[in-house]
């Protein structure tokens, strides 16, 4: 009699057992997908359950560098299939693969579904991109030129983007020169081109303008670059010839410029030194000179014969001891600076009426030296207007302490015994205010004590503010 008693005990127990119990089916798919990293990407959801009621489902992801959601309220009605979608979209993620856990639980209820998906971020920009012609050119000619010798104009090209250019014209114009070039230029390339120009000896002297047009022929159209005129001058027989002799030493260099005249009668001569303000910064010449759109001008009067000296400093040690202090601040807070990173952020979670009602706060910790860091206390208050939700998953570090204080707030503390070099931790948890926060908030830093080497340091994290509009 026992024993049939026993057996039905056990028979009701199971067939409870098996009534209360619902079961949740689950499917997401495909289970991979390929977008771009500005995009988003949708995957099929079905959800069945043998609830006799309906019943809501919840989704997210443990990883916080995506962010998941339903496009509608996960509602699975009694014995029906719910079909719909869920969003997934990279929060600033570099192109590349990744595998996403998706977690879906049932309100009621502590069972967590964990589903997988695979994701390939490629690049916004187009793989076959094309650039159109850019040319830049920088051209330089003696400022005088006798008639009676060759003109040498030098012409530096630059292919400014990533594409061959299998032809280049180069058309070389004034009042006595004209010349055609043509030429190709690599992705990058750099190249200096060099014309020798025949003057008639009887052209009289003159001032003169090189101009330099660059044109790229490309199918039914051509692309042309016009760079600035070069002024030059063509002078008469008997001139003064201009010679520079330049010592060099560390970061500062001397132009001698010696003015020596041939000629047979007195010549006054303009020596000109083509500079942009910045430059003027660090040259000194003896004499002064003047200053006449953007060039430094020599005007001097040089007897039969003779020559006049000039000297041109050009003096860059400044800059030197300029970067040298900032090599060494930058290097003092490269060393000084705490080998433990701390950032801390928050998130909205919930509102209500247009106010803030629940946050998620972040807290990263790198340790960014090459050594361990033990003993890790981080030390986060929590202001009187909120209280810590005490929900935490098995993905996530608990706290160690939650300690309510009525004159400060709620401490919430983790202890760590050790960081890796390099290691990156991040602790999570919710935080619920008591009353809705209009506007936004600002949260107290997070504090974090620690020791490297044996010896206690501590550093503190950022206040984030977080704004929100209803």
């Amino acid at each position: 009699m026992r024993r049939v008693l026993f057996v039905a005990v056990v028979l009701c127990i199971l067939c409870s057992v098996l009534v209360t119990a619902v079961n949740v089916d689950i499917n997401v798919f495909p289970d991979q997908r390929t977008f771009k990293a500005n995009e988003s990407a949708s995957f099929e959801l079905e959800i069945k359950t043998d609830s006799p009621q309906e019943e809501i489902v919840e989704v997210y992801s443990t990883d916080v560098l995506w962010d998941v959601r339903a496009e509608a309220q996960l509602k699975v009605a009694a014995g029906e299939t719910l079909k719909t979608n869920v969003i997934i979209t990279p929060l600033n993620l570099n192109p590349g693969s990744y595998n996403i856990p998706l977690d879906f639980k049932r309100t009621g209820s502590q069972e967590v579904q964990r589903k997988s998906v695979h994701v390939e971020l490629q690049s916004p920009i187009p793989s076959d991109a094309s650039y159109l012609p850019g040319v830049r050119g920088v051209v330089s000619i003696e400022p005088q030129i006798d008639p009676r010798e060759n003109v040498t104009v030098k012409l530096s090209l630059e292919n400014q983007n990533m594409r061959t250019l299998d032809r280049v014209d180069v058309r070389v114009r004034s009042n006595v020169i004209n010349k055609d070039y043509s030429t190709t230029l690599g992705p990058l390339e750099k190249k200096t081109l060099k014309f020798i120009a025949n003057i008639d000896p009887k052209t009289s002297p003159q001032k003169d303008g090189l101009r330099i047009s660059i044109l790229v022929p490309e199918k039914d159209k051509t692309y042309s670059f016009e760079l600035l005129p070069v002024s030059y001058e063509i002078i008469q027989y008997g001139y003064v010839v201009p010679t520079v002799v330049s010592e060099k030493s560390f970061l500062r260099r001397t132009d001698n410029i010696t003015l020596h005249s041939d000629s047979n009668k007195n010549l006054g001569h303009v020596y000109r030194v083509p500079t942009w303000f910045g430059k003027r910064w660090f040259m000194t010449a003896d004499p002064r000179p003047m200053l006449q759109d953007g060039e430094l001008v020599w005007d001097v009067a040089i007897d039969p014969g003779s020559s006049v000296n000039i000297v041109l400093v050009y003096n860059y040690r400044p800059l030197f001891w300029i970067f040298l202090v900032i090599v060494v601040v930058l290097g003092a807070y490269f060393v000084f600076r705490s080998p433990l990173r701390v950032e801390k952020r928050a998130v909205v979670v919930k509102t209500h009426e247009g106010g803030i009602t629940e946050l998620k706060v972040i807290i990263e910790l790198v340790n960014r030296s090459g050594k361990i860091v033990r003993h890790v206390k981080v030390l986060d208050l929590v202001p009187h207007l909120a209280e810590v939700v005490q929900e935490f998953s098995g993905t996530v570090l608990a706290p160690s302490k939650i300690m309510p204080n009525e004159s400060r707030g709620t401490l919430v503390r983790w202890d760590i015994d050790m960081m890796e070099q390099k290691e990156h931790r991040i602790l999570m948890y919710r935080l619920r205010t008591k009353l809705g926060v209009l506007g936004g908030l600002t949260l107290p830093v997070t504090a974090v004590h620690f020791a490297i080497d044996g010896h206690g340091r501590e550093t503190s994290s950022n206040k984030p503010e977080i704004r929100y509009r209803s």
